[in-house]
């Protein structure tokens, strides 16, 4: 893959600064997977009934609590 100089160098600013260190490669999955969310926020936001379906189910699960085993 090939990206510019200071493409490369404002990745590895964010993976130190904001994500502690990690590699490029993991910065850029982060990255990527923050992109796909909030894109798929935006497709939900413009469909009404699908945001409003999701918000039924969201409140559905608001009350459930599972107890997490400590290894």
């Amino acid at each position: 893959m090939r990206v510019s100089v200071p493409t490369r160098d404002e990745l590895a600013r964010v993976a130190e600064d904001e994500f502690g260190g990690i590699s490029l490669d993991e910065a850029l999955r982060i990255v990527l997977f923050e992109h796909a969310s909030a894109a798929a926020i935006a497709r939900l936001s413009a469909d009404p009934e699908a945001l409003s379906e999701y918000r039924a189910e969201a409140e559905g699960l608001e009350g459930v609590d599972t107890e997490i085993a400590e290894w």
